[in-house]
């Protein structure tokens, strides 16, 4: 079974939203999971912005290097997700909503 483990939390240590996750991470990685994780913290994703949405689009080639390690990097994450059994998202709520 594949797992892939997504944490978004800014507070680090004090996260409940990343103990949770990790609690039921835990537990798959004890029947035989192999995990995938996904700092959103630590590494985030920026916006959507119009030439990165114009590239995948047309499916044509970044304009830049910035665009281009975006892409592989946004295309790496969408393929595990894409290849994983089981999704646990540790998603904070700040205000009352989950961070974008």
């Amino acid at each position: 079974m594949k797992a892939l483990h997504i944490d978004s939390s800014i507070t680090g240590e004090a996260s409940v939203s990343r103990r949770l996750s990790a609690a039921v991470i835990g537990r798959l990685a004890e029947q035989g999971a192999d995990v995938t994780r996904l700092d959103l913290a630590a590494t985030p994703f920026p916006h959507l912005d119009a030439a990165e949405m114009a590239m995948a689009r047309a499916g044509a080639e970044a304009i830049d290097d910035a665009t281009a390690a975006l892409a592989a990097r946004s295309r790496a994450a969408l393929d595990d997700f894409l290849a994983a059994d089981v999704v646990v998202i540790g998603a904070p709520m700040y205000n009352f909503a989950i961070p974008s």
